[in-house]
């Protein structure tokens, strides 16, 4: 048996946002888990839609994880209070092996 070769290059981020949608970082990957560590809820939009009908609630201190993109900067991100949010790529859910 060989030796382990991990393949889910993983990456983790902190940016402020603001008032302004703000892209997300340009970092190729599957998927984002973002965390929202601003002190109010904040809005994520991906697709570049930046419309009110299109976005994704994640208030204080909630997480969740955006599937089916290929870059961070597919998503952006607005508060109404500015603040720091963390995320961390991957482009797997777990880790496969060769």
């Amino acid at each position: 048996m060989g030796e382990y070769v991990n393949l889910n290059k993983c990456k983790s981020f902190r940016q402020s946002i603001t008032t302004s949608l703000t892209p997300l970082a340009d970092q190729v990957c599957s998927e984002v888990i973002v965390v929202n560590r601003t002190s109010d809820d904040i809005v994520v939009k991906d697709q570049n839609f930046d419309s009110d009908d299109n976005g994704f609630l994640l208030k204080t201190q909630e997480s969740f994880t955006f599937r089916g993109i290929t870059n961070t900067n597919e998503l952006s991100a607005i508060a109404d209070v500015a603040g720091t949010i963390y995320y961390r790529t991957q482009y797997y859910s777990n880790s496969p092996s060769r």
